[in-house]
């Protein structure tokens, strides 16, 4: 069962990633997704087929979709993202760049909701006991600091990070969902954000 507290779930690697993704869709009244990894395109067939999508790949990919070859942090630096209420940064390392450019840019307007569906592989660069240079200001660890054994406060890192990213950009977390595959060393989240 997923719940809005942050909590960890039974785990069934892909039933949660898809899990989230669907109560995320489901509160939005016209779903719009921008798809930051598109990839193989097997979230796209389960769940975006029939809304609104437009995917981003560095590779060509011709499968049907709306695919946009492009590095994803230069588009989102460069778009127009009004048109999207739905991101889905399905990373296999970390999605945190994209996630912070898209709160800088994606301006919510009041009584309006946007979706941002993440999977984070945090837990490889924090076993190294480091994390990426522009995450640490957000928790208050200089750039050039390492910190034994980090991967074991991820969870804490991963709440103070949207906690205070959103409050930077002025948004409050309307729900939150979190899971981990089976082997945790992914950790999947789903947000709902609203404007302050």
């Amino acid at each position: 069962m997923i719940t809005g507290k942050w909590q960890a779930l039974d785990n069934t690697d892909r039933g949660e990633k898809l899990e989230i993704r669907k109560r995320l869709l489901s509160a939005l009244k016209n779903p719009s997704v921008l798809d930051c990894f598109a990839g193989e395109g097997k979230i796209y067939k389960t769940l975006y087929k029939n809304l609104p999508y437009v995917g981003i790949d560095k590779k060509p990919i011709n499968d049907g979709r709306v695919i946009i070859n492009i590095d994803n942090v230069k588009y989102l630096r460069s778009a127009d993202l009004s048109g999207y209420n739905f991101f889905d940064l399905d990373a296999y390392g970390s999605p945190w760049h994209q996630f912070l450019i898209i709160m800088k840019r994606r301006k919510i307007i009041k009584n309006q909701t946007i979706a941002i569906a993440l999977t984070d592989g945090l837990k490889l660069i924090g076993s190294l006991s480091d994390l990426p240079h522009g995450l640490k200001p957000y928790i208050g660890m200089p750039k050039e600091m390492r910190i034994p054994f980090l991967h074991l406060h991820l969870d804490f890192i991963r709440a103070c990070l949207v906690s205070r990213i959103c409050k930077e950009c002025g948004c409050i977390i309307k729900k939150s969902y979190s899971a981990q595959n089976k082997k945790g060393n992914m950790t999947y989240l789903g947000l709902l954000l609203n404007k302050t």
